[in-house]
């Protein structure tokens, strides 16, 4: 049985085909375990003005933490500072004062 010039290249690029195929999976397996996340972004990081928590809702807590920071008994996380109630950058009695009068 003879094969036709185009049947012979036809098989030519579909062998071809299946090693580029097969190289790059193999490639592509190989590099997946190396890959590095430029970030690692949490469901919830995101914070809540005046939500030093973290609990989803601004609440006595919240106060509680800030007069602990304010006395110098912890230290605020950088977490904690994006939730500053007046966005200033620093915990003050006046945030603990501000969260007090949006409390029910």
């Amino acid at each position: 049985m003879r094969i036709s010039y185009r049947s012979r290249q036809f098989l030519r690029v579909l062998f071809f085909s299946g090693i580029c195929v097969t190289a790059a999976f193999l490639i592509g397996i190989q590099s997946a375990g190396e890959v590095q996340p430029i970030a690692l972004i949490e469901a919830g990081s995101v914070s809540q003005r005046g939500d030093l928590t973290g609990d989803g809702s601004t609440d006595v807590q919240d106060v509680i933490t800030i007069l602990e920071v304010v006395q110098g008994y912890r230290q605020a996380t950088p977490d904690q500072l994006l939730a500053d109630p007046n966005q200033d950058g620093t915990l003050t009695i006046d945030d603990a004062l501000r969260i007090l009068r949006t409390l029910p």
